[in-house]
C-alpha cells in the first residue's frame, strides 16, 4: 500500500529532525567534554620528558659516594617549560648552611657543578647544568620580622606565598615581587625579577642585605654598603656567584587599593602613564594588558591602577580565588583560535574587576568599590594556568624604551602574525632605570612588555618559537631596548652581546668570585664565552 504524499513528507521532516536533534546532541556532548578538559585541573604532573634541541646521552659522573641527603639520584631534571630535560648526577636537598657547604666541598673535589634551584621557573636550564648537582634550597626557607624596623628576614628557599602570609598576619607587605606568589624568594633575587609594583619596580632597590655563601664555602655578607661588588652581581647573576642563604628585605604597611581600569589605545599608553601614573602618589600597584582579541588584537589596551582608599584599622586577611576553575576554562579556551581570544578577552573586559573582588577580595564596609588589600593583589598564585592539556606554555620578556613602546608593538604584531605562533597574553608592567645589578635589564626607564606563548611539545612547535624569539629580540636591539635573560636559550652570542654589551665584565667577575668554577648552569655553559 502506498502512502500519501503528505504523509511520506511528514515522515521525512520527522526523520531529518532525529537526525538534526542526534548531530546536535553530539556536538553537545563533544562541546561540554571538549569544556571539562579545558577546566580541569591537572591530574597527574606532565612527563616533562622533551628536550630541544636534541643532546647526547648522558655521561653518569664518577667518584666518591657523597654523604649529603638526595631528594633524586641520577636520572633527569626539568624546568617550569617541560622543554629542557637535562641529565644530572642528583638533586641535594639541604636543610641547613653546614650541609649546602658539605655539597660544595664534595663538588670541588670531584670536579662536579653546582646549581641552586628553587621552583624551576626561569626556562632555560638557568637552575642546573648537564651531569652537574642541583640543590633544592626549598628547605631553607625561615621567616623573621623586625616589626619596629620594617625588615624581614627570608630564607632562600622561602615562597612568596609564604612570605605574604607571614606578614599579613602583622598588617605588613613587600614592596616589591614578581607577579606570581609561588616562586621563591632566592629564585626572584637570581633575575631581579619585578611585578605590578610600579614603584620601586624590581626587587633589588628592596634588599638591605644578603647573606651568600661563596663556592669555597664561606659565607659573606652583601649589601649596598659591605662587599657592594658582589652585592650588585648576585643580583640577577642566575646562581653564578654564590648561593644566597637569606636575605633582609624592606617592608611596608599593608594598604587598601580601589581596583580600576581605562581603556586605551596602545600609541596612548605611554602618554596615559606620564599623566595619570607617573608621580601619582595615590597609586600603588599598577600593570597593563594588551588585547587578545582579534577585533582589537594588540591594540586595545586594558590599564589596571590601584587607588589608596580608607579603610578599617586592619586589612582583610588573603582569602584563596574561588573561581579558579572557569579561570582555567576561559584561558584555555583562548588558546584553541581566535574566538576562544574573542570570548576571553569580552569576558576579562565586562566581569575582570567584579571577579576579582568577589572571588579574592572583599568590599569594604558599605564602600561600594573594591577594597583590595595590597597583600591581596600581589598573592596570585594562578592556579588556573595549571590544567591536564598536552601542551606547554612559556614566557618571555622585553624592556623597551618609553618613547619606542608603539613601535615595539607594531613590530612584535607582525612577527606573531608571521610565525603564527600563538601568543596567550601580553602583560605592560613599568621599570625604573636600574642602577643596581650587574648587567641590568634596564638601564634607563622602561616598559616592560612580558609575553605569554603557549606551544605544542614538539621540534616543529619549538623551530617556531626559536624564530619568534631571534626576531623579537633583533627587534628589541633595534628600539634600543633588552630582553630578559631567565628564559628559554635562543638567542645567539651575537644577540647577547649586542643586548648586554656589559656581559664579558659579568663574567670575568664571575670567575673572580668562582675561581674553581663551581657553580654553574646552562646558560653559563652556552655563553660563557662571549
Amino acid at each position: 500500500m502506498t502512502l500519501p504524499t503528505n504523509a511520506q513528507a511528514r515522515r521525512s521532516r520527522l526523520r531529518r529532525s532525529w537526525l538534526a536533534s542526534a548531530v546536535g546532541a553530539g556536538f553537545l556532548a563533544l562541546a561540554a567534554r571538549k569544556l571539562y578538559q579545558l577546566g580541569a585541573p591537572p591530574d597527574n604532573p606532565k612527563p616533562c620528558d622533551f628536550v630541544y634541541p636534541e643532546s647526547d646521552a648522558p655521561t653518569k659522573p664518577q667518584g666518591a659516594e657523597p654523604h649529603f641527603r638526595f631528594a633524586q639520584q641520577g636520572g633527569t631534571i626539568n624546568d617550569a617549560s617541560c622543554l629542557n630535560r637535562t641529565p644530572i648526577l642528583g638533586v641535594a636537598t639541604p636543610a641547613a648552611v653546614d650541609e649546602i657547604r658539605d655539597v660544595l666541598a664534595y663538588a670541588r673535589t670531584q670536579g662536579l657543578k653546582v646549581s641552586a634551584a628553587g621552583t624551576r621557573h626561569s626556562m632555560g636550564g638557568q637552575s642546573f647544568s648537564r651531569d652537574g648537582l642541583v640543590i633544592d634550597m626549598r628547605g631553607l626557607n625561615g621567616i623573621a620580622l623586625d616589626v619596629p624596623n620594617k625588615l624581614v628576614t627570608v630564607g632562600a628557599g622561602a615562597t612568596w606565598n609564604a612570605v605574604l602570609r607571614y606578614l599579613d598576619a602583622h598588617q605588613l607587605a613587600v614592596q616589591a615581587m614578581q607577579s606570581i606568589s609561588i616562586f621563591t624568594v632566592g629564585g626572584t633575587l637570581s633575575v631581579n625579577a619585578h611585578g605590578v609594583a610600579h614603584l620601586p619596580g624590581s626587587i633589588a632597590p628592596t634588599v638591605r642585605s644578603m647573606r651568600i655563601m661563596l663556592s669555597d664555602g664561606t659565607v659573606v655578607t652583601a649589601s649596598p654598603a659591605e662587599n657592594h661588588d658582589l652585592f650588585r652581581h648576585v643580583l640577577g647573576g642566575c646562581g653564578l656567584f654564590g648561593i644566597k642563604m637569606e636575605a633582609q628585605l624592606k617592608v611596608v604597611d599593608n594598604e587598601l587599593y580601589r581596583a580600576n581600569v581605562d581603556y586605551v589605545d596602545y600609541r596612548e599608553f605611554p602618554d596615559y602613564y606620564a599623566r595619570r601614573v607617573q608621580g601619582n602618589a595615590d597609586i600603588g600597584l599598577m600593570y597593563g594588558r594588551l588585547s587578545m582579541s582579534p577585533l582589537s588584537w594588540l591594540r586595545e589596551t586594558a590599564v589596571h591602577t590601584f587607588l589608596r582608599i580608607a579603610g578599617p584599622d586592619r586589612c582583610p586577611p588573603i582569602m584563596p580565588d574561588s573561581h579558579t576553575r572557569l579561570e582555567r576554562t576561559i584561558f584555555n579556551l583562548s588558546k584553541t583560535g581566535s574566538l576562544g581570544r574573542w570570548v576571553r578577552w569580552n569576558a576579562e573586559r565586562r566581569f575582570d574587576t567584579t571577579l576579582q573582588c568577589r572571588s579574592r577580595n572583599q568590599t569594604i564596609g558599605s564602600d561600594p568599590a573594591c577594597g583590595v588589600s595590597r597583600n591581596q593583589e600581589m598573592d596570585d598564585q594562578m592556579e588556573y594556568l595549571e590544567n591536564r592539556l598536552d601542551d606547554t606554555d612559556i614566557l618571555q620578556e622585553y624592556f623597551v624604551p618609553r618613547d619606542r613602546f608603539g613601535e615595539f608593538v607594531d613590530g612584535l604584531r607582525t612577527i606573531v602574525t608571521q610565525e603564527r605562533a600563538n601568543l596567550l597574553n601580553a602583560t605592560i608592567r613599568s621599570v625604573e632605570r636600574d642602577t643596581i645589578s650587574a648587567p641590568p635589564y634596564a638601564p634607563q626607564e622602561a616598559f616592560a612588555l612580558v609575553l605569554y606563548f603557549n606551544q605544542a611539545v614538539s621540534v616543529q612547535a619549538c623551530q617556531t618559537m626559536q624564530r619568534t624569539t631571534s626576531a623579537l629580540i633583533d627587534l628589541a636591539i633595534r628600539v634600543g631596548g633588552r630582553f630578559y635573560l631567565p628564559y628559554q636559550l635562543y638567542y645567539s652570542a651575537a644577540q647577547l652581546g649586542a643586548a648586554y654589551p656589559e656581559l664579558s665584565a659579568f663574567f670575568y667577575t664571575k670567575r673572580k668570585y668562582d675561581p674553581s668554577g663551581v657553580l654553574s648552569n646552562t646558560f653559563y655553559e652556552k655563553y660563557r664565552a662571549t
